[in-house]
C-alpha cells in the first residue's frame, strides 16, 4: 500500500492510520475507563496502568485522550463537510446568476469575514449551550466563506474558456454545459477544500471546548482535556497538557501536509501512457538507425484529456535524432507540437500531459522521471518566451551568478562578462534587470544563462522569433560556432525558408505528426519543406 504512495505522504498518512485506529479501538475496548472515577489515583503520572497518567478525578488519560480524539474528529468532520457544500452552493450561485445575486453572496461573505470566526462561534451556542450540533454550525457558519470564493472564482473563470464557448456555439443546453464542463472543473478544488478545512474545524472545536462555551465538562474532547489541563499543569501534572496537546498537533499537522504534498499520478492517467510502443526498446535499436544521434526519440506519443475525459492525440508516433555538431531544426506551423517534442525530450512535459515512447540521450535510454537529473548536465532547455525566462526582480549579474553557483563555477567579474561576451553583449548589461533590455538581449541573456552549464545538447524553442533580422542572423551565428564546437543543437521554428537556410538536419511536424524529415539531409527533405510551408500560408 505505502509503495503507492508518494514518500512525502507515507509518514502523515501512517500517523493519521494511528489516530484513527487509537480513537475507534481504544474507548470500545474500555468503554468505562472514559468516565471511571478513582479519587485515589489522583494526578498519577504516566505509568504501565496508565500510559498518559490520570486526570484530577484519577480518569485514565490515555482512555479519556482516545474519545475525546474520536469526538473532535467527528465534529469537525461534520463541520467541514457541511461548510464546504454551503461554500459550493454559495459560490455556484454566485457564478450561475451573477449581477445581483453575485453581489449579495459576495458582500454576505465579505461581511463573514470581517467578523472573528471565534466570537460568531461563541454567539451561536450562547444561544444552544452543550450541543454538539451548534457546534457543528458554527464552524460550518464561518467557514463556508473561503470554499465560496474559491468556487465562484473557479466557476467565473472556466465558464470563459474557449470549450464552454464552443459548447454554447454548439447549442449544449445549460444543465449539459454545468454538468460536462464546470461541475467536473470545481470538484477538485472542494476536495482540497474539505481536506484543508479539517484541522482548523479541530481547533476550532478543541478552542470552544477550552473557553467552556463548547461541549459539557462531562464529555470529552481535545479542548476539554486542555482546560482540565489548565489547573494540573500548576500542580505538576505536565501529561494532562502534553499528550492532549500532541495528539491536537499531530492529526492537525498529519492532515495539513497530506493536503499539501503532490499526489501520484492516477491509475486513469498510466493506463494513458501505455500503447504497444511503451515497451523500452534497446540501445542497440536507435544507434543502429541514427549511430551519431546525441538525443533521440523513438515511438514518443503524448497525449492528454478534455474537458469531456476524452483521450486527445497530440503528437503522434514521433521518430526523431539529433546529431552532434549540427544544428536540428523543427519546423511547423504553430500547433504543429515543435514546443512539445522539445519539452519531452527534456523531461518538462506538464502533468496534465501524459507520454510514452523512448528517449534516449547518448544512445542510453533515459526513463522521463530521470530526465530532470541530466538537465543542465547533458541538456539543457531554453523557452520560447525570454520576458517569462528572467525573473523581472533579479539583474542579469545575479542571475548569471546564481547559474554559475548551481554549476559550482568560478563567479568572478571577468567570468560573468565572458559569459556576456559569448553571446554578444557588453558586460556593462550585468547590472540590467530584464525590463531594461531589448527583446534580442534578453534572449541572447537567456542563452548565456543556458551556456553556463556547458551542457553538450541545447534544446532552443523559438529562438529567433520576434527578433529584428540583425539580431536574429547574430543569434544564429552564436548558434552555428556552438555546432562547431561539437554542441548538438535543437531549435524549433515556424520559418521554414529560415531553418533550411542553416540547418543541418530538419524535420516538419503537422498536426502532431511527422511529415518530412526525420534525421535526412536538408536537400533531401528541403523541396517538401517549402511545399509544406506553401500550405501554411
Amino acid at each position: 500500500m505505502f509503495k503507492k504512495l508518494d514518500s512525502r505522504r507515507t509518514l502523515p498518512v501512517l500517523l493519521l492510520l494511528l489516530a484513527a485506529a487509537y480513537a475507534l479501538f481504544v474507548p470500545a475496548l474500555n468503554p468505562a475507563g472514559v468516565h471511571q472515577v478513582d479519587l485515589g489515583s489522583v494526578y498519577q503520572p504516566p505509568s504501565a496502568e496508565h500510559f498518559f497518567g490520570t486526570d484530577q478525578l484519577g480518569r485514565d488519560v490515555f482512555t479519556r485522550g482516545a474519545q475525546a480524539l474520536r469526538m473532535s474528529l467527528l465534529l469537525a468532520a461534520a463541520a467541514t463537510f457541511f461548510s464546504t457544500v454551503l461554500g459550493v452552493a454559495g459560490g455556484m450561485l454566485a457564478a450561475s446568476f451573477g449581477g445581483l445575486v453575485d453581489r449579495i453572496i459576495m458582500r454576505s461573505v465579505d461581511a463573514l469575514n470581517a467578523v472573528p470566526h471565534l466570537l460568531l462561534g461563541v454567539v451561536v451556542l450562547a444561544l444552544w449551550p452543550g450541543m454538539g450540533w451548534a457546534i457543528v454550525l458554527s464552524i460550518a457558519l464561518t467557514h463556508w466563506t473561503q470554499v465560496a470564493r474559491i468556487i465562484r472564482s473557479r466557476l467565473v473563470a472556466e465558464r470563459e474558456g474557449g470549450y464552454v464557448k464552443l459548447a454554447k456555439a454548439s447549442g449544449a443546453s445549460a444543465p449539459s454545459i454545468w454538468f460536462t464542463h464546470l461541475i467536473p472543473a470545481v470538484i477538485p478544488q472542494a476536495g482540497i477544500a474539505l481536506v484543508l478545512q479539517l484541522p482548523h474545524a479541530i481547533w476550532h472545536e478543541s478552542a470552544l471546548s477550552f473557553l467552556g462555551v463548547g461541549l459539557p465538562p462531562q464529555s470529552a474532547s481535545l479542548g476539554l482535556l486542555l482546560e482540565d489541563a489548565r489547573a494540573g499543569i500548576l500542580l505538576g501534572a505536565w501529561w494532562l497538557l502534553v499528550f492532549p496537546a500532541a495528539l491536537l498537533v499531530l492529526v492537525s499537522w498529519s492532515v495539513a501536509v497530506f493536503a499539501h504534498s503532490q499526489p501520484p499520478k492516477s491509475r486513469r492517467a498510466g493506463k494513458l501512457g501505455r500503447s504497444k510502443s511503451s515497451t523500452m526498446a534497446g540501445p542497440d535499436s536507435i544507434t543502429k538507425d541514427h549511430p551519431e544521434a546525441a538525443l533521440a526519440a523513438q515511438g514518443l506519443n503524448v497525449c492528454k484529456l478534455d474537458a469531456s475525459g476524452n483521450t486527445v492525440q497530440l503528437l503522434h508516433d514521433l521518430h526523431f535524432s539529433a546529431a552532434p555538431g549540427k544544428i536540428t531544426v523543427v519546423m511547423g506551423e504553430s500547433g504543429a507540437g515543435k514546443s512539445l517534442l522539445l519539452k519531452s525530450l527534456a523531461g518538462l512535459l506538464p502533468d496534465t500531459l501524459h507520454s510514452n515512447g523512448n528517449i534516449f540521450v547518448d544512445g542510453k535510454p533515459v526513463p522521463p522521471r530521470q530526465l530532470a537529473r541530466l538537465r543542465g548536465r547533458n541538456l539543457v532547455f531554453v523557452p520560447s518566451s525570454a520576458a517569462t525566462a528572467l525573473n523581472p526582480v533579479k539583474t542579469v549579474n545575479s542571475m548569471l551568478k546564481q547559474e554559475l553557483r548551481r554549476n559550482r563555477r568560478e563567479r568572478s567579474f571577468q567570468v560573468l562578462a565572458e559569459a556576456l561576451n559569448q553571446v554578444g553583449l557588453d558586460a556593462q548589461l550585468l547590472g540590467s534587470y530584464p525590463h531594461e533590455l531589448s527583446g534580442g538581449q534578453a534572449q541572447r541573456v537567456v542563452l548565456a544563462l543556458a551556456l553556463i552549464s556547458q551542457a553538450p545538447a541545447i534544446l532552443l524553442d523559438e529562438p529567433t522569433s520576434a527578433l529584428d533580422h540583425e539580431t536574429r542572423d547574430l543569434v544564429i551565428g552564436i548558434l552555428q560556432d556552438l555546432a562547431a564546437d561539437g554542441r548538438t543543437i535543437v531549435m524549433t521554428t515556424h520559418d521554414p525558408q529560415l531553418g533550411a537556410r542553416f540547418a543541418a538536419e530538419a524535420v516538419c511536424l503537422k498536426d502532431g505528426k511527422l511529415v518530412a524529415g526525420g534525421g535526412m539531409e536538408v536537400p533531401a527533405v528541403e523541396k517538401e519543406l517549402f511545399q509544406e510551408a506553401e500550405s501554411w500560408a
